[in-house]
């Protein structure tokens, strides 16, 4: 059975469809903070649900690699396994 994620985790993986920057995930989420968004984020990329896109600072392919601590440098997407999630638990009711 599928992990059942938190709804800001849900929110984050709903935005990640296209590719998004930090501070795009941040303006579209007011009501958390920046730290809890960034929490999430990490462990959805930890958890394979989103990974890192592009290194925006170089405009070159993100890959893995990422610095954890500066967020703000990279856009993100979608895994293959954060797809079949949003598939699969946030359809339209």
């Amino acid at each position: 059975m599928e992990e059942q994620l938190d709804p800001l985790a849900e929110q984050i993986i709903s935005l990640l469809v296209f590719e998004e920057t930090f501070e795009q995930m941040v303006s579209e989420l007011p009501k958390f903070s920046h730290y809890a968004i960034a929490d999430e984020l990490k462990n959805l990329i930890v958890k394979d649900y989103a990974r890192p896109y592009r290194d925006i600072e170089n405009d070159t392919t993100s890959g893995i690699l990422y610095d954890s601590d500066h967020l703000n440098g990279y856009s993100f997407t979608l895994t293959a396994r954060g797809i079949t999630y949003l598939e699969n638990n946030l359809k339209v009711k």
